[in-house]
């Protein structure tokens, strides 16, 4: 182990010396080009060897994958953060209009990327391996992840973040179901909150798309975006008894965000109505109803997140009915924004669906703080009636009709034998 951590010293020490402006022309490719120099490829060439010899070899040379991991994951950081070298003055490259450090980001995304792809193969073939059980490296894999996930639109590359996701999703794939046979050894606990902040940091980034985004790409990677909550919905809450319950706050804090209709400030009035993350905003809204009522119900943890979800879910479609109550008082004539009238026709459907939904459930397995937001609905309910849409007038009616279900005369007290 003490040979290869020095190997690793001296694999990044070899990636990281720059190059000589004067010698960049023959010794590097193109800026333009994405391509690794043959010193990247004899780095990586060196590590696949490694990797096929500890593959083949005795049980007791696993115990080097999750250093393998280890250097693999500083060359992918490069991608966002590329390597420094001394206290060596930044130089013009030759025939290029980039200062040196832009350049070697630029010539460090192939090659942290291509890195990237061997942390994905290599853990494909090693996740049930004792060692990278043992040394967490689902959860280093998903800390340094969590750099371009989080730059998003601010990645040197765009390709950088978008291989980020899909290599995550990749990951995740493999690492969940290890996580949930693991899971009363406490070896995952501390991977959780990290997968937590990963997909916060992804789904509500603080960088804005660029100026010339156009709105086929904006709707392709609000795609994305979606693909990811289809993950948290099918690969995530259903294994409930294998969750923490504080990781599940985490979720479904984030699915409650994620139903408010967003949109980037930077985007112009003429583009709000297709630029806002309509498709992303009513998969969040779906799975917190998806998981409002589960038949499956098996275990006290399945309990708890469907109590959870119901409550965050009646939350929300209170405070959608409210604003547009108010918003509709205050626009007077003028129709309001289009996606504001589908995000309440979506929220009157979802209160149908949910009372219909708790017809037929047993009373007693409903709580009273559930009863009460239910009950706290009906009133702003009536508030919409005069609302001016067809389309709003339409979909009130369907989720106002099941409350008749739930209306009963007050039970009469008997005095002196008579009722």
């Amino acid at each position: 182990m003490e040979d290869l951590k020095k190997l690793g010293v001296i694999l990044h020490g070899a990636v990281s010396v720059p190059i000589s402006s004067d010698a960049s022309p023959f010794i590097l490719p193109s800026y333009t080009e994405a391509v690794l120099t043959s010193l990247q490829e004899a780095v990586l060439t060196s590590l696949d060897v490694l990797q096929k010899a500890i593959c083949v070899g005795p049980e007791n040379l696993q115990v080097m994958y999750p250093a393998i991991f280890e250097q693999l994951l500083l060359f992918m950081e490069f991608s966002c953060k590329p390597p420094q070298y001394g206290r060596m003055e930044t130089k013009h490259v030759a025939n290029a209009k980039y200062n040196q450090a832009e350049w070697v980001a630029l010539n460090y995304v192939p090659f942290a990327e291509r890195s990237l792809e061997v942390v994905v193969d290599l853990y494909h073939k090693t996740a049930c391996h004792k060692a990278v059980i043992n040394e967490k490296v689902l959860q280093n894999i998903i800390k340094t992840l969590r750099m371009p996930l989080g730059l998003k639109y601010a990645c040197p590359s765009e390709s950088t973040w978008k291989l980020a996701v899909s290599s995550l999703l990749k990951v995740l794939s493999i690492g969940l179901p290890v996580a949930r046979q693991h899971a009363s050894s406490g070896k995952f606990d501390t991977m959780w909150p990290e997968l937590a902040n990963a997909f916060e940091d992804f789904l509500f980034t603080k960088s804005t798309p660029p100026d010339n985004l156009s709105i086929q790409e904006f709707q392709k990677n609000e795609a994305i975006d979606v693909e990811v909550v289809q993950l948290i919905s099918t690969e995530i809450l259903p294994f409930a008894n294998f969750i923490p319950k504080d990781f599940v706050g985490q979720i479904m804090a984030m699915l409650n965000r994620g139903s408010i209709h967003s949109q980037s400030p930077s985007f112009t009035e003429a583009e709000i109505d297709v630029r806002m993350r309509e498709e992303f905003s009513k998969v969040c809204f779906e799975t917190l109803l998806q998981f409002s009522f589960s038949n499956k119900v098996s275990t006290p943890q399945e309990g708890y997140i469907s109590r959870m979800a119901l409550s965050v879910l009646l939350k929300r479609s209170q405070d959608v009915l409210r604003r547009y109550v108010e918003d509709e008082r205050l626009s007077g004539r003028c129709p309001l924004p289009r996606q504001q009238v589908t995000e309440i026709i979506f929220v009157l459907k979802a209160i149908s669906t949910l009372m219909d939904s708790l017809k037929k459930t047993q009373p007693e397995n409903v709580d009273g703080n559930t009863w009460a937001q239910v009950i706290a609905l009906y009133p702003t309910l009536v508030e919409c009636i005069t609302c001016s849409s067809s389309e709003v007038s339409s979909a009130l009616k369907e989720a106002l009709g099941p409350f008749k279900d739930f209306m009963q005369p007050p039970v009469s007290r008997v005095q002196n034998g008579e009722s």
